[in-house]
């Protein structure tokens, strides 16, 4: 399956607003989204990070399986790339 390919603030704006139904997203902030240096096993090109603070694995749980579906529809642009 091809991928989309996204600039990162679309693909920050996608999981911002996902994050924002979780009732304690303010605890618990999201890294910015990187590059992979390689690809990973299923074809993505990036992925995000997550505080590790005080609740962050229910924080993690609940924005995870969007993450998922996220990497399996969309690469992450290079920067100068038009996306």
């Amino acid at each position: 399956m091809s991928r989309a390919t996204l600039k990162r603030k679309a693909l920050q704006k996608l999981i911002k607003t996902e994050y924002k139904k979780f009732k304690d997203h303010k605890k618990t902030k999201l890294g910015k989204i990187f590059h992979l240096a390689n690809p990973d096993e299923t074809g993505c090109n990036w992925s995000i990070a997550i505080e590790r603070s005080k609740n962050w694995e229910s924080a993690a749980d609940h924005i995870r399986p969007f993450i998922i579906d996220l990497r399996s529809k969309y690469s992450l642009a290079h920067d100068g790339d038009e996306a």
